[in-house]
């Protein structure tokens, strides 16, 4: 699949790779990472310095900065079972990345002969379709009943390739949130509407959209959220939200990987009729966050308040303490 994507005119490639004895690609260059691709998606410098993704995807950037390939995008492949997540991570908050490269699409690729008994032993193989934006199949997988039903039910929003499509870069890329927002299609980066009635999936996963008709106070959001990727973070696999905001002109978007979330955006040219949130979890259901939600976000609405307050006896009589 990854030659047929490099077949392409007009798009040229680098590849890093968990196959350190893979094959040779006929790409702009080819990085190989062994192990673990990401040991530290977060914490300190020294950490996250040594990842080898970012260090791959730095080199590159260097090597290209100096004239050495050239190239326009740059695929990850991964090993067959890996966590999605650390490579997402990196890709949406890491500063030594995202000033040069920016996420597009997460591609799972599933084979008529991977039985879901098999994939159900995997460790991430449930994660990796459920967050993928484009799933890659085979034709035997194509024209299995069981296969096509589940898949819809695990990630209904996932567009379904076939490997054999005569235009498949053009089918798998594209998918990223400012691949969207530059083509005015922030609703099918959302896609709500595919979880709207939904929640369970798959093998312990939940997928599920919760809608609100009123704005939301900036802050006692951000500490909801903040409060709840410190108790759940490891199973808030996806977190998306397009949110309408007290005093702030255009929705604020949102757009998490378990603990790590890409800094908010802002957009004033564009018009949202009310706020969404989509989550994809594990062993977290729909019940529980709309539960939260209705006790939990209100107690952080009455601390910002009570904050804010403070803060004004303050500035009226600095010999209040704050």
């Amino acid at each position: 699949m990854i030659e047929r994507l490099l077949e392409k005119d007009g798009i040229r490639w680098a590849i890093i790779s968990n196959e350190v004895n893979g094959p040779n690609f006929a790409a702009a260059s080819t990085e190989r990472v062994a192990g673990q691709m990401v040991p530290h998606a977060i914490g300190c410098l020294c950490c996250v310095t040594r990842s080898g993704l970012v260090s791959s995807l730095r080199r590159l950037y260097a090597r290209r900065a100096q004239g050495e390939i050239d190239f326009d995008q740059v695929l990850i492949e991964t090993l067959a079972d890996a966590d999605p997540a650390p490579v997402m991570q990196t890709l949406l908050n890491n500063a030594l990345v995202t000033e040069y490269f920016r996420l597009d699409s997460i591609v799972t690729v599933m084979t008529g002969d991977e039985s879901w008994d098999a994939l159900e032993k995997s460790r991430y193989g449930h994660k990796q379709l459920a967050v993928a934006d484009r799933i890659v199949l085979d034709t035997t997988a194509l024209e299995t009943p069981q296969i096509k039903a589940r898949l819809q039910h695990l990630n209904p929003m996932a567009i379904r390739v076939s490997s054999d499509q005569p235009i498949l870069p053009d089918a798998v890329m594209g998918a990223g949130l400012e691949t969207r927002l530059l083509a005015g299609d922030l609703r099918g980066w959302l896609a709500s509407p595919y979880y709207a009635n939904s929640d369970r999936l798959e093998n312990g996963l939940h997928g599920f959209a919760i809608e609100f008709d009123h704005t939301l106070d900036w802050e006692s959001l951000h500490g909801w959220l903040n409060a709840g990727t410190q108790t759940n973070g490891d199973v808030m696999y996806r977190t998306k939200g397009a949110i309408k905001i007290e005093g702030v002109s255009g929705p604020v978007i949102i757009n998490g990987v378990q603990h790590v979330y890409q800094p908010p955006q802002q957009l004033p040219e564009i018009e949202i009729d009310r706020s969404r949130l989509l989550f994809i979890t594990a062993d977290l259901d729909r019940a529980a966050v709309e539960e939260s939600l209705r006790d939990d976000l209100p107690q952080f609405e009455r601390l910002i308040e009570a904050r804010s307050a403070r803060q004004a006896r303050a500035a009226e009589d600095p010999s209040i303490p704050f």
